[in-house]
């Protein structure tokens, strides 16, 4: 068999360097017929039938080779011949999921959540509902800390009659985002989600606690004001109205709601503490005093000694002929052994009144002390025995059993009775109750978050040049063009004359035209309206934001930061793979990412220049040279190298004297460099001048051109 192949391989290199493609193929499919495992032979078959037109049959032997990489292990392989088949059937659905299985196994977890976002889209324009959360799981499992898709599958599920799964998954989301502190993105979920479950207070409750942190109180506490109707001795409620309340500074609404909680439990130190501050804050000093005096004992075994200490020094400044305050806050001091404060009260004490207060033990002043235990002669230090003998009496506890006024609930009496209260919330406008007649007892509450949230103007940064230059970029790596785009204007803005940013302008034009002549795949169209529209399918909850030009990006695309911890070697690897077999944007794409390694970057942008310059798009070949060669990691081999290909590239473009500028730059470096001396005298003879005439022209060019 061995002679019969090498025949069969020898005749059909003839047959191809005659140009007999037909004759090829023949030989090639006997070839693969005596051994079927013989990959290359068969990939080589399938690369002639793609010449010839026949791609059903390459299809076909595109798919044996695939499969023979992939069981062997070879998943880079795998992952470029499905692409080519990819290219050759675009209809052929099951290729994304075998792309993304493959991907996964090598360990490209970005690339592989980008065929599942791709298959995604497809199963959600068919209607393809299970599917479609299938995928989504796999994403999910895939990539627990990718939220962007953990809210894809929550809506998903919620959309399906799986309220249940969904509200699990919100929960999760908005549990991590709350740890974060990330209150704008919360809104938005709860803008998203609230339809889907419009009865579930806990969801109510949490988008207050959010407008809370957003400083909207108002429109909070209209909210909790409205479920505090349908439960009205709600405990969490109460807590969060009474905050609402004491920050829009309604003092007697607050001093309420607390001394309500308290009825319900004397013993919430963190109530007392909030009416105690509440009382204070409302001017009510006495009334703060008595509460203080009479819980400063339980404040002292709680621990709370430095809150009770800063309640004492604000009534101190109040209250300056208060001798209750002063006996206290001696005691306190002496507790914390703040000795110079200790010494002022006793100075302000002899200096203001002829009665002087006897210093106090720790008991007599925390447990409280009589009149007639107040000793008039003058202070001194040292307790007496009669201290010491004296007994400690213990304040009974006296709540005052205080209900909400009808300030809480007889304003919206009238409102409520028989009808049902249906809160309409706009985020961007004032909150507007509406009465709804037709659901039984149920509240509801609809948001629109709209564009003009109003916002109190914050002072204009400071212009970073090159920090925004990088993020321009990464825009462009990720396809975001017209984020790009605008940034680019933003940078000409302050920094007209920025070269760079003109010239990225210039490459999102290219690649802008690029998308918009970029063929598309037909299909059917879903009879289900889904939340998000096509273009919005990279899962990405910066569609959920207003479009507010100084608002920042609510969520970075997940997909990208997980593409950015993959392994940047099997990026860059496969690129090679896809450059290999034709696939130049692929190859491109791959070679952007692995270019974040630092020691890959000067490869990756030569490579990419390779690459356009196979696509005969020069310019863009020569702007990945030149990038290459502004790299501070530049080798010597490397900057002779892309030298050299920028001559070839100079010559295929017409462009002879900037070519031999090129070459005389490398042979500068290196006389014996490949044929860079025949090169320089093809070009000087073609150019009709001599080699110093041309030393002079590199002179002047030098400046001109950014490599030299």
């Amino acid at each position: 068999m061995a002679s019969n192949k090498d025949k069969l391989l020898e005749s059909a290199q003839k047959n191809l360097k005659k140009k007999q493609v037909a004759k090829a193929i023949k030989d090639y499919a006997k070839i693969v017929e005596l051994d079927p495992a013989d990959a290359r032979s068969r990939q080589k078959l399938a690369e002639l039938y793609v010449r010839t037109n026949k791609n059903a049959e390459a299809y076909e032997q595109y798919e044996s080779v695939a499969k023979y990489f992939a069981g062997n292990g070879f998943y880079l392989k795998a992952i470029a011949i499905y692409k080519q088949m990819q290219r050759l059937d675009p209809s052929q659905i099951s290729l994304l999921n075998r792309l993304a299985e493959l991907n996964e196994k090598q360990g490209l977890i970005g690339n592989a959540l980008t065929e599942y976002r791709n298959l995604v889209s497809y199963y959600n324009r068919n209607g393809l509902i299970a599917d479609e959360i299938n995928t989504l799981e796999k994403m999910r499992d895939l990539d627990l800390d990718n939220l962007n898709v953990r809210v894809r599958l929550a809506e998903s599920y919620a959309r399906n009659d799986r309220k249940d799964d969904g509200y699990v998954e919100l929960e999760s989301v908005l549990e991590i985002l709350t740890t974060k502190g990330d209150f704008d993105k919360i809104l938005r979920l709860y803008k998203m989600f609230l339809p889907f479950y419009p009865k579930n207070s806990e969801l109510q409750m949490g988008l207050a606690l959010a407008l809370y942190e957003k400083e909207d109180y108002s429109r909070g506490v209209t909210i909790l004001e409205n479920l505090l109707k349908d439960k009205p001795g709600n405990p969490d409620l109460l807590r969060l109205l009474g905050r609402g309340y004491s920050d829009l500074k309604e003092w007697e609404k607050s001093c309420e709601t607390y001394q309500s909680l308290l009825d319900m439990d004397p013993s919430d130190l963190d109530i007392r503490e909030s009416l105690i501050k509440c009382e204070i804050d409302s001017t009510q000093y006495d009334r703060a005093l008595d509460s203080l005096e009479e819980w400063k004992d339980t404040f002292f075994k709680a621990d709370r000694l430095e809150r009770l200490k800063e309640y004492y020094e604000i009534l101190r400044e109040k209250l300056v002929d208060n001798s209750t305050v002063f006996q206290t806050l001696d005691s306190i001091y002496e507790l914390t052994g703040e000795g110079d404060k200790l010494l002022d009260i006793i100075t302000e004490q002899e200096e203001k009144a002829d009665e002087v207060i006897a210093e106090e033990t720790l008991s007599d002043s925390l447990l409280g002390i009589t009149d007639e235990e107040i000793d008039d002669s003058p202070l001194e230090l040292e307790t007496t025995d009669e201290d010491n003998d004296s007994s400690l009496d213990i304040v009974e506890d006296e709540l005052v059993d205080l209900q909400l006024e009808s300030s809480l609930d007889s304003d919206s009496a009238d409102e409520t009775e028989g009808s049902d209260a249906v809160i309409e919330l706009e985020l961007d406008d004032s909150l507007d109750l509406v009465q709804d007649n037709d659901n039984n007892n149920d509240l509801k509450i609809s948001l629109d978050i709209g564009e003009d949230t109003a916002e109190e103007p914050v002072p204009e940064a400071e212009h970073n040049l090159q920090a925004d230059l990088e993020e321009a970029e990464f825009y462009i790596q990720q396809g975001l063009y017209a984020e790009a785009e605008k940034l680019c204007h933003d940078i000409l803005a302050y920094e007209p004359d920025c070269d760079e940013c003109s010239q990225k302008l210039k490459e999102i034009e290219i690649l802008v035209s690029q998308v918009k002549a970029a063929p598309t795949v037909e299909t059917k169209s879903s009879t289900v309206t889904p939340m998000f529209a096509d273009s919005e399918l990279d899962f990405n909850l910066d569609s959920l934001k207003t479009d507010e030009a100084d608002e920042k990006k609510i969520f970075k695309t997940d997909v990208d930061e997980q593409i950015a911890a993959d392994d940047l070697e099997s990026h860059y690897n496969l690129g090679i793979a896809y450059r290999e077999m034709g696939l130049l944007d692929d190859a491109i794409s791959e070679f952007e990412k692995a270019e974040k390694e630092p020691s890959r970057y000067v490869d990756c942008q030569t490579l990419k220049g390779l690459s356009f310059l196979d696509k005969n798009d020069y310019e863009r070949a020569e702007l990945m040279f030149q990038q290459a060669l502004d790299s501070p990691h530049l080798e010597n081999i490397q900057r002779l190298n892309l030298g050299y290909e920028l001559g070839l590239l100079y010559e295929r473009a017409d462009r002879s004297k900037d070519a031999l500028i090129s070459y005389q730059d490398v042979f500068s470096r290196d006389e014996n460099y490949r044929d860079v001396a025949d090169k320089i005298s093809e070009l000087s003879n073609t150019l009709g001048g001599t080699e110093d005439n041309f030393q002079t022209v590199t002179e002047e060019k030098k400046n001109r051109i950014s490599f030299l």
